[in-house]
């Protein structure tokens, strides 16, 4: 055990470990004495507000924008009437008054229970209709968290809860009028003490030992708390969090605009923090550089060539659905927030961009989609190949598991991928559904979760506990190389853990004319192995397991699986599983808090290496004779030739490329 801590250490900053340290010797401290409590977080009987400041412009709650939101916020409303409170797919009653402990619950849960996101739900159905009560529920609630959560007692006192109530907590009243959700002084008092309280907690509790979107989000704490309050405290507090944003946004926004966790939903969720930070800054004549503004568009340009055809984010490195607001609503607002209409093909506004900025509706003429069949973000590890429908677009998984300092969100999924075939999704990430240690987040996390391939069932490198990396698989190389109507990926990495002989994984993924896709593995090494590829499938689609192919029906798509055939080593071997538990297989949890059973598809050897593995995906109504790829070292440069045999039109490509680094991942 000792070496599992030592070979996940070592790749940590010092600084990481030593405010690790502080942060624990400080809350033992503060918890065991009350004097010192008293005397670090002690409020001014009155703060003083800013009068000035603020967090909106004229928000047209009448927007039918809106329309859809509605029945949420009341369903919300009705809820939290209840002591109710419904968060990540789970509703539960914490009671009268509320136990906002919420015994039995995950930590994930009560941290989104203390974020307090709900407030801007009761702000705004209180505008939109008018209802004082809905308004007075949101102060209640408000009273009810201060009256219960001493301070730094619970979860609700960790920094990063503390960082999203925040900023929710003052957008919420600035929503909703402080005339409204609080019916006499001495509350709205208590609340403004409280919000102070928690901002010179923040101050001191800065996640130095986390990094990444955690230490983002506590300066933009900061920075709201810095522009509603107006002494000489909130003032060094704005100015923390601002150096923290740009310094942050530098080093944590890559060239490529991809956010250095490689994770496409914290990537949105940093963005959104951005944008309503640049609203913030606009409103209260606070200037954004110029180079932070193209930085931000980056980060446009990257959310909208890695989404998919819905409109929707890839599932990679913990991502999960309702989290982060739809990327297209997200574009909308950076469009206008950004000063750049039209940008993004896909943005589309709706409630959230309507929210930060109303003109956001007004814009109509948009760029025209990509029409190349290869996209690729080299710095964060993303590629993009479109196929020969516009619906048709595969994206590729092959980045490391994040910067070596915070791999907390990387998974084994390097050289996996999501297809969508038509607009629709038919090969998925398994996603994530919680991050409690144990079984389930062991899953999500493995191998096997993702649609690559494992050696002898081992893990391309040491993941545990929840967010916990220790050896880590190395990316050797990645190309991306485009020719007329193809385009052809290539990537190698260095094996799998606790192999005992070294062991190399090459994988090729091509888009082909007639929407064809092509997926061969090449695994060498010594030794006999078994070898497995795994393809995780939509949950509605069907799978059925021929002789010589596997057929897959979901909705009116329909397409065939054809194995990689070898003369010298013998037929592969085809099965799949659908909702297993020992050992878990065929599960996919596109949200936190939802799992439902899919069918995975897996091709499989025992066989002595180096061996092929692989499936050519073609339409159901086109029949698949043979195929191969030949790979080829030229000196000076690597060739794959791939040919396809079918009655309906062979399909031969021929690509090239250089060895040397320059050219590596994308080629045109």
């Amino acid at each position: 055990m000792l070496g599992l801590y030592l070979r996940t250490a070592r790749y940590y900053r010092p600084s990481q470990i030593a405010a690790r340290l502080r942060l624990g010797v400080d809350s033992l401290l503060v918890r065991r004495s009350p004097w010192l409590r008293h005397h670090r977080y002690a409020v001014p009987v009155a703060p003083h507000i800013n009068e000035r400041a603020t967090f909106f412009e004229s928000v047209g709650y009448d927007s039918p924008a809106f329309d859809n939101q509605v029945w949420h916020w009341s369903e919300t409303a009705r809820l939290c009437e209840q002591g109710s409170f419904k968060q990540l797919n789970h509703t539960v009653n914490l009671g009268s008054p509320i136990n906002w402990q919420a015994p039995g619950t995950t930590r994930l849960w009560r941290y989104n229970l203390h974020y307090f996101d709900y407030a801007l739900d009761l702000a705004l159905l209180a505008k939109r209709r008018k209802d004082e009560k809905v308004a007075a529920l949101l102060g209640r609630l408000f009273s009810d968290w201060i009256n219960a959560n001493p301070i730094s007692e619970g979860v609700g006192w960790h920094s990063y809860p503390v960082a999203r109530r925040i900023v929710n907590w003052i957008q919420a009243v600035s929503l909703a009028s402080s005339e409204a959700v609080f019916r006499n002084g001495e509350a709205e008092a208590a609340w403004r003490k409280s919000l102070y309280q928690q901002a010179r907690y923040m101050g001191n509790r800065l996640e130095f030992d986390c990094l990444g979107n955690h230490l983002l989000a506590d300066a933009k704490a900061l920075v709201f708390a810095g522009i509603f309050f107006g002494d000489r405290a909130a003032a060094q507090w704005l100015d923390i969090g601002e150096r923290l944003l740009w310094s942050g946004l530098r080093e944590q926004v890559l060239e490529d605009g991809g956010h250095y966790e490689r994770s496409p939903m914290y990537h949105a969720i940093v963005l959104q923090d951005f944008l309503e930070v640049v609203l913030l800054f606009q409103l209260n004549g606070r200037e954004v550089p110029p180079w932070a503004r193209e930085r931000l568009l980056s980060m446009g340009d990257f959310l909208s060539g890695i989404s998919h055809p819905d409109g929707e984010i890839a599932l990679f490195g913990d991502s999960a659905f309702a989290i982060a607001h739809s990327p297209t609503d997200i574009l909308a607002a950076a469009e206008m927030l950004l000063d750049s209409p039209g940008r993004w093909p896909g943005a589309k506004p709706g409630a959230y961009s309507s929210l930060l900025t109303p003109q956001a509706q007004k814009i109509t003429a948009r760029r025209s989609p990509s029409t190349k069949k290869c996209d690729s973000w080299p710095a964060t590890g993303y590629v993009a190949l479109r196929g020969s429908d516009p619906g048709d677009q595969m994206l590729i998984d092959a980045k490391p598991m994040g910067p070596d300092h915070v791999p907390a969100h990387g998974h084994c999924s390097l050289f996996s991928y999501e297809l969508s075939v038509a607009g629709e999704r038919l090969v998925v990430d398994s996603g994530v559904d919680e991050y409690e240690s144990g079984r389930w987040r062991q899953f999500w996390r493995s191998t096997r979760a993702h649609n690559t391939v494992a050696v002898d069932g081992r893990e391309q490198s040491e993941i545990w506990a929840s967010f916990r990396v220790g050896r880590r698989c190395r990316v050797l190389d990645t190309a991306c190389i485009q020719q007329d109507s193809s385009a052809l990926f290539v990537g190698a990495h260095d094996g799998f853990t606790q192999q005992a002989t070294p062991i190399l994984h090459r994988r090729f993924i091509a888009t082909l004319p007639g929407g064809v896709w092509l997926v061969l593995d090449e695994v060498t090494g010594a030794g006999q192995h078994m070898i497995e590829s795994f393809v995780h499938l939509h949950p509605e689609a069907i799978c059925d397991v021929r002789e010589t192919y596997a057929e897959i029906a979901m909705r009116s798509l329909r397409v065939r699986f054809h194995p990689y055939a070898s003369a010298s080593q013998g037929p592969m071997k085809m099965t799949c599983v659908r909702g297993r538990e020992e050992p878990i297989q065929g599960w996919y949890a596109p949200e936190f808090g939802k799992r439902e059973a899919n069918s995975v598809l897996s091709f499989s050897r025992d066989t002595t290496l180096p061996v092929k593995v692989g499936y050519v995906i073609a339409p159901g109504d086109r029949e698949i004779t043979s195929w191969d790829l030949q790979y080829s070292d030229l000196g000076e440069s690597v060739q794959s030739d791939i040919s396809v045999r079918s009655p309906q039109g062979d399909i031969t490509r021929r690509f090239q490329r250089s060895k040397h680094k320059s050219d590596s991942f994308v080629t045109h």
